[in-house]
C-alpha cells in the first residue's frame, strides 16, 4: 500500500502560541493559542486593528519577544535553540520605527558585515550599495551622508536595503511603507515581491495601507482579539 508523501515542513510556524505583556492590567492575551504555518517562498499579508499584536507576532520569530506558551519554529526547529545572531541573519526583522546607528549611509549598510556572525563574508562594494538603494527608489541618497539626517521614509528604505544585503531566508516587514510617498512605496513593495519570487524568500508583511501585489498571490490573515484567521 502506497503511503502519502509527508507534507513539507513549514518555513515559519507557530504552534499554540500565547503571549501577554507582563504588568499590563487587566491581563489579556495578545495572542491566544495561535497557529500559523508559512511555506518557504510564501508572501503573507497580516492585517488587524491597531494593538492587535501584529508586530508582536513578527517579533516572536526573531526572539525579540518570547511566548508564554506554545512553539515558534523555523524549518521545524524551535527558534530558542538557535544562537540569536544566527537566527536574526536567517530571519530579518524590519521594525516600524527604523533604527540607524551613528555614521554614514555606507556605515549603516555595511554594519551587519562587521559582526562576528558575518566572518568570512565578502563586504559589498559601493557599486552594490548604490544598486540596492536604487532598487528602493533611494538612489539619490549619497553613501557619505550622515544617516541621522535622513527622513523617516529614507531610513525605512535604508534599513530594508541593509536587510536585503545580508540575503536572509525570510523578511518580517512591519509597516515598511508607512512613511513613504506612492512611488517609493511601490519600489519597496516591488522589492519585497522580488525577494519572494526571484530569491525564493519568505515574506511576512504587516501594513494598514492597501496593497495590490502585481506579481505575487499573497495569503492574507487577520489578527484580532488574540485569534488569527486566514481570510484569503
Amino acid at each position: 500500500m502506497l503511503q502519502a508523501a509527508p507534507s513539507p515542513v513549514p518555513h515559519l510556524a507557530l504552534r499554540g502560541v500565547s503571549f501577554a505583556y507582563a504588568g499590563v492590567s487587566p491581563c489579556r492575551n495578545i495572542l491566544d493559542g495561535v497557529d500559523l504555518a508559512v511555506p518557504r517562498g510564501a508572501f503573507v499579508l497580516l492585517a488587524g486593528p491597531s494593538g492587535a499584536g501584529k508586530s508582536t507576532l513578527l517579533r516572536l520569530f526573531c526572539r525579540l519577544e518570547e511566548p508564554q506558551a506554545g512553539q515558534v519554529l523555523l524549518c521545524g526547529q524551535g527558534v530558542e535553540s538557535l544562537p540569536p545572531a544566527r537566527l536574526r541573519r536567517r530571519v530579518s526583522y524590519l521594525q516600524q520605527t527604523p533604527a540607524v546607528v551613528p555614521g554614514t549611509v555606507r556605515d549603516n549598510l555595511l554594519l551587519p558585515f562587521s559582526f562576528k556572525s558575518a566572518a568570512g563574508e565578502p563586504r559589498p562594494d559601493d557599486h552594490a550599495l548604490r544598486e540596492i538603494l536604487g532598487r528602493l527608489a533611494a538612489a539619490d541618497i549619497p553613501l557619505d551622508q550622515e544617516a541621522a539626517t535622513l527622513s523617516v521614509g529614507q531610513r525605512q528604505r535604508l534599513c530594508l536595503a541593509r536587510a536585503l544585503l545580508t540575503r536572509p531566508e525570510a523578511l518580517l516587514l512591519d509597516e515598511p511603507v508607512s512613511a513613504l510617498d506612492a512611488d517609493s512605496a511601490r519600489a519597496v513593495l516591488g522589492a519585497a515581491e522580488s525577494f519572494c519570487l526571484d530569491d525564493g524568500g519568505t515574506v511576512l508583511f504587516v501594513s494598514h495601507a492597501d496593497f495590490a501585489p502585481r506579481r505575487v498571490a499573497p495569503t492574507q490573515y487577520r489578527l484580532e482579539a488574540g485569534r488569527l484567521a486566514c481570510t484569503a
